[in-house]
This record gives C-alpha cells, sequence and structure tokens, in this order.
C-alpha cells in the first residue's frame, strides 16, 4: 500500500514589529506551497490591518487555535531561503520571553536595518584600489611634495591586495587623492564582489609579545576550555595584558577554522580593536556598530553569516549576527553598563551571550579590570570560572594612588594647586596628563547672581548645561536646546554666572595655564564627528608632552603608554548617590581611568581630588584595590537584600498627564497584589514611585519594582501582568516598559 503523501504545514505564525506580544496566523496560499519549500527565517509579505507588512516565519503549523475561515493568507513571499539561522531564531524567542518584549519587535532588532526595509540579503560591489605595474617602480620619496599622495600610497603598499572603501576610511585616505593617483597612472581601480576580496591585512606585522607567568597559565587554561560551553570571568588589571590573551585564543579558535564574536561596549573602541588584530592575524575581520553605513552593517553581517569572516568585532546588538562556525564569545569590559539596552528592547548583552554559547556549545569569556558584582557573585558561586591576572604586562608598575584633601583649599577651575604643579612637573618630563572630569560641556549651571533664577529645561526637571564653544544651552536628557543667554530670564540683569565645571571648561583654562601643551578633549562633543576620535587619538600619540581632559570615553580600554599621571576631579560624585549601584560605578570609573597611566615603562600616579578622604569607601579603594572594595559592597548588598542577592524587574510608566502615568501603576499594583496573594508568590512590592527625574522630555515617569528571591514566580507574575496591560485602555495616553535586571533603577 503507498504511503499518504505530506502536505507542507498550510499555517505559518509570523512576528511583525508591532508592540504586542504575540505572533500572527496566516494561510501559506497553495500557489506558493506547490513553488516552495518554506521553512522559520524567512520573509514575508503579509496583510495587517488596511496595511500590508514584512514579517518574518517563526513556526510553521498544521493546526490553529482560530477559526480557520477568519484566517488570511499571506501576501508574498520575500526570500528563496530563510534568511535567519535556527539559534538566532532560538536566541529572540528566549529573549522575548524573558525580558517581556514583544516578539516581533524583537526578530526585526536582530535584523540589519537594510533587512528590516525589504532589501535583498546580497553582498555588494565596490571599488578597491590596487598598484599598477608603473606604481610598483615608484619610491616613495618621489611622492614627498604631495604628503597626502605619499600617504595614501604608503598604505596601499602595505596592503599588497589592494585597499578597500573600509581600509581608507580607517585611515582616514580620500577619494580625491586617489584619483590624483590614478591619473599619474600610479594606481587603478578594482571593481570586486564584497565577500569575494575580504580584506587580508595580517602578516604578522607586530611581534606577539613574550607571555608572563600569569598570562601563560590563562592562556592554557582558557585553550583545555575551548570546544564546549564554559564561561570565564577573566579578572585583570588594568595593563595586565588581558587582549593579548584574547589573541592567544583567538589565534587557535582561526586555525580550526571556527569563528569568534568580540564585543565591546563604546563604538570608539572598535577602530582600535581592529587595528590591533588586522595586525596579528592574516584573515577577514568584518566591524558592527551603529556609526556604520547601513550598507556597511548588512555587508559585515553576510560577511559574519557566510563564515568567511572569522573575526566579529561588534557592540551591543552584535550578539545576535549569525556566524555558523561560533566557537568563541568574548566580552570585553563586562562590567560596562553599555552592554544592557536602556530603552526600547532592554536586553543585556552578558546574559544574551550566555545562552547563545549554551546552545551552541561554545566558550564565553567576560574579561575586565573591574568585573561587575553580578559576575563576581557567579565566579564565587563557581558558575563561572575565574582567573586572575594581578600583574601588568611587560616593564609596567601598578601605579600609586594618592587622596588631595580639598577641605579649605582654594580651586582654580576645579583643581587645587599641588595638582596643578603635579602637572607641571609631568609636562617638563614630557610625559602626558590625564584629567578626568564625568561632565561634559562648559558648566552645569547657570545662575542669575541678582535673583537666583536657574536656566532650567522647559521639558525636563534639569538644569540646562553650559555650552560656550557653541554658544547654547543644553539639555543632556531630551536634546533641547536654545541660544547662550547674557542676561537673567527673570529679572533681566546681566549679572549672570556659571556655577561648576565641565570639560569644555577645563580644557579652555588648561590651554591658557600650559600654552606650550597641547590640550585634548575627548567627550561625546569632540568625538560626534566620524572618526574625530580616530584623529584625536592619533594626536596624542604624536606629541611626546600633551595633557588629555575627558569623561568616562577615556576610561574604556585606551592606550596610551606616555600617561604618567592621571587627575580625578570630583571622586565623590558616587558617594552620596540615590542609586545603589551608585559607588559600584564609581569605583569602576576610578579603577578604570587609574589604570590609563603609567601602562608603559615608566611609573604611573594617580591624584583623586576628594572632600572626603577618610570615606571608607574611597579608603578601601585606595588602599586595598577594586576586589576588596567590591567584595565588601558584595556582603552590603547581601544584607540589604540587593541584587545579585535577589532578582529585580522594574515597571516604567510615562506621560504627558502625571496623574494618567501614575495610575496606571496604581492599577497594576492592585492586580499584582491580588495575584501574589491568590498563588501565594514570594514577591515583594514597591511603589508606584516617581523617578528621580520626575519630568523628562515632557513626561512624567513613575516605576513600579518587584523583588523576589525566586526568578521563577517573579517572571510567571510578569507575564500575567504583560497581558493585562496590553489590554488596559490607559496605555494608550501611557507608554509603560518592562525593564527585567535593570540597571537604573531611579
Amino acid at each position: 500500500m503507498q504511503e499518504p503523501l505530506l502536505t507542507p504545514e498550510p499555517y505559518v505564525k509570523v512576528a511583525l514589529p508591532v508592540p504586542m506580544r504575540t505572533l500572527f496566523e496566516y494561510k501559506v496560499p497553495k500557489a506558493i506551497a506547490l513553488r516552495h519549500t518554506l521553512s522559520p527565517g524567512m520573509r514575508l509579505k503579509v496583510p495587517f490591518g488596511k496595511q500590508t507588512r514584512l514579517g518574518i516565519i517563526v513556526e510553521l503549523c498544521y493546526q490553529t487555535d482560530w477559526d480557520a475561515e477568519q484566517i488570511k493568507p499571506f501576501t508574498s513571499l520575500h526570500d528563496e531561503t530563510s534568511i535567519m539561522p535556527e539559534p538566532i531564531i532560538d536566541l529572540c524567542k528566549w529573549a522575548s520571553r524573558y525580558y517581556h518584549h514583544p516578539i516581533g519587535d524583537v526578530f526585526f532588532h536582530a535584523l540589519p536595518a537594510m533587512l528590516r526595509k525589504g532589501e535583498s540579503d546580497n553582498f555588494r560591489s565596490e571599488i578597491w584600489w590596487v598598484i599598477t605595474e608603473e606604481g610598483k617602480k615608484v619610491q616613495l620619496d618621489e611622492l614627498k611634495r604631495a604628503p597626502k599622495q605619499h600617504a595614501f600610497f604608503d598604505v596601499l603598499k602595505a596592503h599588497p591586495n589592494g585597499l578597500s572603501p573600509h581600509i581608507m576610511r580607517l585611515h582616514d585616505l580620500q577619494s580625491p587623492v586617489a584619483k590624483a593617483l590614478e591619473d599619474k597612472g600610479l594606481i587603478q581601480r578594482d571593481l570586486r564582489h564584497f565577500s569575494k576580496n575580504a580584506e587580508h591585512h595580517g602578516h604578522q606585522k607586530h611581534v606577539p609579545p613574550t607571555l608572563n607567568h600569569e598570562q601563560t597559565i590563562a592562556v592554557r587554561e582558557l585553550t583545555s576550555q575551548l570546544g564546549h560551553f564554559n564561561v570565564t570571568l577573566l579578572d585583570g588589571i588594568t595593563g595586565s595584558g588581558k587582549t593579548e590573551v584574547y589573541l592567544r585564543l583567538i589565534e587557535q579558535v582561526i586555525a580550526k577554522e571556527q569563528q569568534v564574536l568580540v564585543l565591546v561596549p563604546e563604538i570608539g573602541l572598535t577602530p582600535q580593536t581592529l587595528r590591533r588584530f588586522e595586525d596579528r592575524f592574516n584573515t577577514d575581520i568584518v566591524l558592527l556598530h551603529s556609526n556604520m553605513s547601513d550598507r556597511e552593517r548588512l555587508d559585515g553581517w553576510l560577511m559574519a553569516r557566510s563564515g568567511k569572516a572569522k573575526v566579529i568585532i561588534g557592540t551591543r546588538s552584535s550578539i545576535f549576527v549569525p556566524a555558523p562556525y561560533l566557537s568563541l564569545l568574548i566580552l570585553d569590559e563586562e562590567h560596562d553598563a553599555s552592554y544592557k539596552q536602556q530603552d526600547g528592547f532592554r536586553f543585556h548583552t552578558r546574559d544574551l551571550a550566555l545562552i547563545r554559547a549554551k546552545s551552541i556549545n561554545a566558550c564565553v569569556v567576560l574579561g575586565s579590570a573591574t568585573p561587575s558584582y553580578e559576575s563576581l557573585h557567579n565566579a564565587k558561586q563557581k558558575k563561572f570560572h575565574w582567573i586572575k591576572l594581578r600583574s601588568r604586562a611587560g616593564n609596567a608598575k601598578i601605579p600609586s594612588m594618592e587622596r588631595i584633601d580639598l577641605r579649605g583649599k582654594t580651586l582654580i577651575n576645579g583643581l587645587c594647586e599641588s595638582s596643578l604643579e603635579r602637572i607641571n612637573t609631568h609636562l617638563n618630563r614630557k610625559e602626558q596628563v590625564l584629567i578626568f572630569l564625568n561632565r561634559r560641556g562648559y558648566a552645569p549651571t547657570l545662575m542669575c547672581h541678582d535673583c537666583g533664577w536657574i536656566a532650567n529645561c522647559k521639558h525636563c526637571d534639569v538644569n540646562l548645561t553650559v555650552h560656550k564653544r557653541a554658544n547654547k544651552l543644553h539639555c543632556h536628557h531630551c536634546g533641547y536646546q536654545e541660544a547662550l543667554l547674557n542676561q537673567c530670564g527673570e529679572c533681566q540683569s546681566h549679572e549672570i554666572f556659571t556655577i561648576g565645571e565641565g570639560t569644555e571648561q577645563i580644557e579652555s583654562q588648561l590651554s591658557n595655564v600650559f600654552k606650550e601643551t597641547p590640550v585634548l578633549r575627548i567627550d561625546r562633543d569632540s568625538t560626534s564627528r566620524k572618526e574625530s576620535l580616530n584623529t584625536i587619538t592619533q594626536k596624542i600619540h604624536e606629541h611626546d608632552k600633551a595633557i588629555l581632559v575627558g569623561t568616562q570615553m577615556l576610561a574604556k580600554g585606551h592606550h596610551f603608554p606616555n600617561v604618567t599621571l592621571v587627575i580625578v576631579m570630583d571622586a565623590d560624585v558616587g558617594l552620596f548617590s540615590s542609586d545603589f549601584r551608585g559607588m559600584e560605578r564609581t569605583a569602576q570609573l576610578i579603577t578604570q581611568v587609574a589604570g590609563r597611566a603609567g601602562r608603559a615603562s615608566k611609573p604611573g600616579h594617580v591624584l583623586l581630588q576628594t572632600y572626603h578622604p577618610d570615606h571608607p569607601s574611597i579608603e578601601s579603594l585606595c588602599s586595598l584595590g577594586y576586589e576588596y572594595f567590591a567584595n565588601q559592597g558584595l556582603q552590603e548588598r547581601k544584607a540589604l537584600e540587593m541584587p545579585p542577592y535577589l532578582h529585580q524587574i522594574l515597571i516604567r510608566s510615562e506621560s504627558a498627564d502625571e496623574e494618567q502615568s501614575y495610575l496606571l501603576l496604581e492599577q497594576l499594583r492592585d492586580e499584582a497584589e491580588r495575584h501574589i496573594k491568590h498563588f501565594n508568590y514570594p514577591i515583594r512590592l514597591l511603589g508606584p514611585y516617581s523617578a528621580i527625574i520626575v519630568r523628562k522630555a515632557g513626561q512624567h515617569r513613575y516605576i513600579l519594582t518587584f523583588k523576589s528571591a525566586n526568578r521563577a514566580p517573579l517572571h510567571q507574575l510578569i507575564s500575567q501582568l504583560a497581558q493585562s496591560l496590553e489590554r488596559n485602555p490607559l496605555t494608550r495616553k501611557v507608554r509603560y516598559a518592562i525593564d527585567v535586571d535593570p540597571l537604573e533603577t531611579y
């Protein structure tokens, strides 16, 4: 008897980019079922209300709970094959469940922008520049009178396979310069398919340094763990050579024709990471971050998905990049808050990295000089393997740390006299000085001397920041700007003045004091233009003596070998924070920025300007180091029953109508209390309470906190409340967000 033929699944469940926590079911048109084999991860067009939307197939099914007559057929199929592999589909499903976020939004977040808009998943062609036969005969000296052409030709000679647009951007090389060399017959264009001629620039330009004893042990232990799922916390002080440990591991992964995903917290760190990797590996390396164009990001994504790119370097959302041969995930500066998305889909890259690695049997390395309390807790509980690096690489020594008591002292633009003297001493030795102040702009407040009026934001409960160079007042919370005032907004007096200092003011004043020394500022304002951070860091390396002024951007992973003095201007900033993580973040920032000093052969010194030199936190950090400080912090968290010893979920509301914003969470609390009582959930509630900045961008914000020692009942309750929120008519006027494992609780 002949076996009956299996018919294709008649229904598909589709993810759509809409704020609803459900998949949508559609019939498979017979004509499409006969001609195509459907699979999860394919895009299609579906009718949705009066519109047609692009969606992604998540599941195929034979049955439906709906009336079959009411289910519409989808309109058309957008792809011949799946564009999203199964591990990424599974990761999106998990993320949607864990973070209680609309599943369609999660799936579309995981795709590059061009694929979200319906573009095809094909590579593009691009123009490369290669040396002609005539160009090979030319000596560099012959181009000395044309410095830009000389620089272009010099870089091209170091890349015999040709210069791609990407490498031109990396070295700040311009197309008009290439055209001038082309006119001379020295170089020519070569149109190449992006995927078939990726950039091989390694050639072992730099000989790997000799590992010290601790690095050798770390590489040996991590190598033994490759090939199966495990998580290692690489806890290494600043300058201990964590990156060299990464590089040795990556070498072994590449040798096996496998892939590595290297995650960094900031866009600014990706170019320097790329350069170091390119100097070591003769393989395809791609970058993925938000400063790239949509086309560039799609090309990098395609290179990773094809398996051709063996090393993928990216920021937060790169955790979703498909990589069929992925065997190692590295999170550098794993403690950094940038790994947590703070709006929309509020995921944490570290958590997703662990889930993804477990599903594909890959190894995870979490690297930091100041590990997060969560990672330290997991290491102490033996959930993570814990490797410590407590010696600096090479001949570098750990910098000395000194507290400068500001009580009773006169400050000159935020710096005391002894700090200025120390700056002068180091500059006279042709060394560099780094001044850290985590406030950008010229000053945080503009005030009237006669009536006490303060320039406030019209849309937020905060003061406007003075930006003197741009001649504006700027709100750093909502982006509101207005022209810099020269008279009081209340009494019209011209006696207005600034209070406090920002990086722009410090840069300006130090330029006047140290006229012969370049003063370079690194903050979000000075690096807003593309490649501007590369330009500034290049200047730092060009000068023997210089003063670097900057915000936390300076604290993250930069290597400035001639910096021997670091001054932390406002070391007290987190001592009295309303956020329970305030001291943890302050200690991490101070430790990280202090680690920029003495990274080469010259000894480093760190000065902490403080009004509380005897504060136990400041004292323990300076005298006993970050690990001791963090252990004390963990004991306090345990005693106070705070994360990581219990789990938190926040629900935030915001609305132009303050009463409605509060009312939504008040109703939600009443419902939550009924569920807790009925199911006997071991959950505590706090709120609704107002956010520290109640009004932001014209929206009044409130928070409801859920706490429990057990994750399961907490997520069960939030799942029930999420469904209730979707039905609540107040949500037409009030926006809400569910924040699982929040890093900001105020």
